[in-house]
């Protein structure tokens, strides 16, 4: 069993009696503790040591404590200080707590007091410590989900790193499936408002009779069930953000109380006779042009200004090529993982096929597609895991090259007849394909692909297999 390390205390103290008293004390807890006996040699001792905890003296020779405190906490901010002041020297002391000291013990000591604020002093730091490891793990979790190197996405992430600080409002724009969620992550994740609440909600989702109850939040009988009164998602953020996906969708009617929201910082639920006060970041998306919609009279243009004092526009995947391989492999690790499965590569053919495809569904498509791909495949990917009815039902591949078009005319050819002869294609190569796997065993064949036999002969028969 790994032994577990003692906590160590610094005393930076010139009174040897002191320094005696809390050694002797705290030693005997189980703390490894150190002394210093002016703020030159405290100063050196907290970089050599690297203490838990540090007991402080305001008034020492040389560097006075104040002057090692504001040193200490420049360097070592998450490192509590317990000051220890002569009782007659409160405003040092207060002064002190200032500068980030956690708190002060008076002289004389008394030695239960100085245990229970030592005990709590740990205690925070202990949390504050864990915070810190919950902000990386979630940092990492965004980096984990977020993956580019195409210059477009490196604007877009330059951009989130240079607004988050600041509480603008911000309107994410781009196709469904491009990451307008992860982008609104990021942007709460590095912003100052990061210890508190994300609360997200699909605008889209939600049935328009009940948007306004789940914004704003009821009372108790301000409608049939409405057995308890409920906050809405304003109130929830508090402090900290809100993310509106699909903005475009709200009513008009609804558009006017979230204006109205927005201007004066107050609601009132449903139902509701006061008005709540409340401190959000708004972050908004949409797939939609709230441009036209405004001309449509179908969006407030005040509204659109008050949402739009930062935009950021997605670009999708298929502007993205750059990226794509190296989602396919990230997604590839990820479900490889988490399905406890060893599927470690894509063939070559099917990476042509995932490459060249145009990705209609942007990122949310590619990741669905891998999923399935590593649930079907064993240690490689092959051309015949990829669900190909899927891809058909979209849009046809984008410079497919599995076999090469020369026949076609593009310029003069409708587009429903190229779907058609690039999905009869594609269908042709895979179930020839699923046959030599099989050796010709149809009855192996028609079960790899989820058809019947009967569907199958008539397929063999139509494409000429």
């Amino acid at each position: 069993m790994k032994k577990q390390l003692k906590q160590r205390i610094l005393i930076i103290d010139d009174e040897p009696e002191i320094c005696w008293i809390i050694k002797k004390v705290l030693s005997e807890k189980g703390f490894d503790v150190f002394n210093a006996f002016n703020g030159e040699q405290g100063i050196e001792q907290v970089a050599e040591v690297d203490p838990d905890l540090v007991f402080l003296d305001i008034k020492l020779p040389g560097i006075d404590g104040l002057e090692v405190l504001r040193q200490v906490k420049e360097k070592h901010p998450t490192l509590p200080v317990i000051i220890l002041s002569a009782f007659d020297d409160v405003n040092a002391a207060v002064r002190a707590m200032k500068l980030g000291a956690y708190d002060y013990l008076s002289k004389p000591l008394n030695v239960d007091e100085m245990q229970i604020t030592l005990k709590n002093a740990l205690k925070t730091r202990q949390l504050m410590i864990e915070i810190k490891d919950l902000k990386k793990k979630i940092k990492n979790k965004e980096q984990e989900n977020m993956v580019w190197s195409c210059p477009g996405m490196q604007k877009v992430m330059d951009l989130v790193e240079r607004i988050a600080r600041y509480d603008v409002t911000v309107l994410i724009c781009g196709e469904s499936g491009t990451g307008k969620e992860l982008i609104a992550e990021s942007i709460h994740n590095q912003s100052l408002r990061s210890e508190q609440p994300l609360i997200s909600i699909d605008c889209s989702a939600l049935p328009e009779n009940l948007v306004e109850s789940e914004l704003f939040g009821y009372e108790k009988g301000a409608f049939t069930g409405a057995n308890e009164s409920r906050p809405g998602r304003f109130e929830m953020a508090h402090g900290g953000t809100l993310f509106l996906d699909e903005i475009g969708n709200l009513s008009i009617q609804i558009q006017m109380k979230m204006l109205r929201v927005l201007q004066e910082r107050k609601l009132r639920r449903l139902g509701g006779k006061h008005e709540i006060e409340i401190d959000v970041r708004l972050i908004t998306a949409t797939n939609t042009k709230l441009e036209k919609a405004m001309q449509g009279n179908q969006f407030r243009e005040d509204l659109y200004h008050r949402l739009n004092e930062i935009t950021i526009q997605l670009p999708p995947l298929r502007e993205r090529q750059e990226d794509i391989r190296l989602m396919l492999q990230h997604f590839l690790e990820r479900f490889s993982r988490q399905f406890n499965k060893s599927v470690h590569t894509i063939a070559p053919d099917a990476l042509e096929f995932l490459q060249s495809y145009s990705w209609p569904g942007n990122i949310r498509e590619l990741m669905n597609v891998m999923k399935r791909a590593v649930v079907m495949a064993n240690d490689t990917i092959e051309f015949t895991h990829l669900p190909m009815e899927s891809f058909q039902k979209t849009r046809p591949p984008a410079n497919i090259s599995m076999q090469p078009l020369t026949s076609v005319n593009h310029s003069i050819r409708p587009l429903k007849e190229l779907c058609q002869e690039v999905a009869r294609k594609v269908e042709r190569e895979t179930i020839s394909r699923v046959l030599q796997e099989t050796r010709w065993n149809k009855v192996k064949t028609a079960r790899l692909l989820k058809i019947n036999y009967k569907t199958l002969f008539n397929k063999m028969r139509e494409l000429g297999i």
